[in-house]
């Protein structure tokens, strides 16, 4: 087949784990012989490929005339970004760049990754042309223009106007595909979706990811403190704080019968405050930004994995990154990760925002170890559930489900 990959961020313009997942299994794809292409979005116009190969993928690489480029909305001006949401709704730019690649490439699919930044008037292009559309529903954009129903620090119970009026126009470009099918690597993220909008008048599935994540190249070792491992993004959403302050609790608390230290892993706007407030203690490491393969190596000499967050996560790369190790994993009871940690079994499921729930599970696991080393045999035994070619069969499966589809 013919297949093409829509994601506004693709390698090496990387900000989270949905431009990872589209670029591992584009590269899955070629690999099982298929055709693939990429349309991503470029910084800068001198960045731009008109369907060159990369990595044995056709890259069309585009600039498009906004306020800003999407991989620098973090750093956009507050007046800039609602503007910046009109372009990407109805700019007919996005309309024609899009035209260009699918007539140059004519592809017998297409799959939606990252839209917001290339714009979702893009759908109407790909109705008129007849195309089959597997949208992998990597977040919760078709609900919310901040793509997380996260606001003030805490999750939204409803969509604003301004989120319910997004909602109906992407619907309303949806409805104009003849084929199209939906994908979300959690049952929960599939669940939340179909709160707002009918995709389940669609073929839909819960499929995780078809990653590949690089193994270990060192041995493990064992240690006598417990090594605490977080990593990802330092942001509010992600509970790095709750983490650390049930670790201060732990270490001030007396009575420990074993010491245990916390690694930090990644960068973030929540990076500087936390590490004046934690950076002096001696049990706490912030390790900053390490690329995947360092990563796997930390992992495996690690004890424990934590994954505080306390926003609705769909199905954290890390996680899985860890479990496919054999590294057990504590995890906040909320989205798609309690689909992964099997309480008891592979790790712990806790409740998200607790300190001292996650206080008490650190002391609980640093007083009683064994339970790690059964944590950890369970996970080894279960890697074959993250098995790239096993899971990058169903999504193919999916994908031809929907292009033999017909309207609902």
């Amino acid at each position: 087949m013919r297949i093409l990959y829509l994601s506004a961020l693709f390698p090496p313009d990387v900000l989270g784990g949905a431009e990872m997942s589209a670029y591992s299994q584009a590269l899955w794809m070629r690999d099982q012989g298929h055709e693939v292409a990429v349309l991503t979005t470029a910084q800068r116009p001198a960045d731009e490929l008109h369907g060159e190969l990369v990595d044995g993928l056709r890259v069309y690489r585009l600039h498009l005339p906004r306020l800003y480029p999407v991989y620098r909305f973090a750093a956009a001006k507050a007046w800039q970004k609602p503007l910046w949401h009109v372009q990407d709704h109805v700019d007919p730019h996005n309309r024609r760049i899009a035209s260009s690649v699918l007539d140059a490439f004519r592809p017998d699919v297409a799959t939606l990754h990252v839209v917001q930044g290339l714009g979702y008037n893009v759908l109407s292009e790909l109705a008129a042309r007849d195309i089959p559309v597997v949208y992998f529903l990597h977040d919760l954009g078709l609900a919310c223009v901040k793509m997380s129903m996260f606001r003030n620090g805490q999750e939204c119970e409803k969509q604003c106007t301004v989120c319910s009026l997004s909602s109906w126009y992407k619907e309303s470009l949806i409805r104009k595909l003849r084929r199209v099918g939906f994908c979300s690597p959690s049952r929960a993220n599939l669940a939340r979706v179909a709160e707002f909008l009918p995709i389940q008048r669609y073929p839909h599935t819960a499929i995780l990811n078809p990653n590949r994540y690089p193994p270990a190249t060192v041995p493990r070792t064992e240690s006598a403190e417990l090594r605490v491992l977080y990593a990802g993004r330092i942001h509010q959403t992600k509970g790095v704080d709750i983490l650390l302050q049930s670790a201060r609790r732990l270490q001030r608390a007396s009575g420990n019968v074993r010491p245990f230290h916390v690694t930090i892993v990644g960068t973030g706007p929540q990076e500087a405050q936390l590490r004046s407030e934690f950076g002096a203690e001696a049990w706490c490491t912030f390790k900053g930004f390490v690329n995947q393969a360092e990563l796997s190596n930390i992992m495996l000499n690690s004890d424990v994995l934590c994954v505080p967050s306390v926003w609705f996560e769909n199905s954290p790369g890390v996680l899985i990154q860890a479990l496919g190790l054999g590294l057990p994993v504590l995890g906040s009871n909320m989205g798609g990760i309690p689909e992964l940690v099997e309480h008891e079994k592979n790790g712990l499921v806790l409740p998200p925002g607790d300190v001292e729930a996650w206080r008490s599970a650190l002391e609980g696991i640093v007083q009683d170890p064994e339970r790690l080393s059964a944590w950890r045999s369970y996970a080894l035994s279960h890697t074959d559930h993250f098995d790239q070619d096993y899971l990058g069969g169903l999504t193919l499966e999916f994908i031809e489900t929907v292009i033999s589809a017909g309207r609902a």
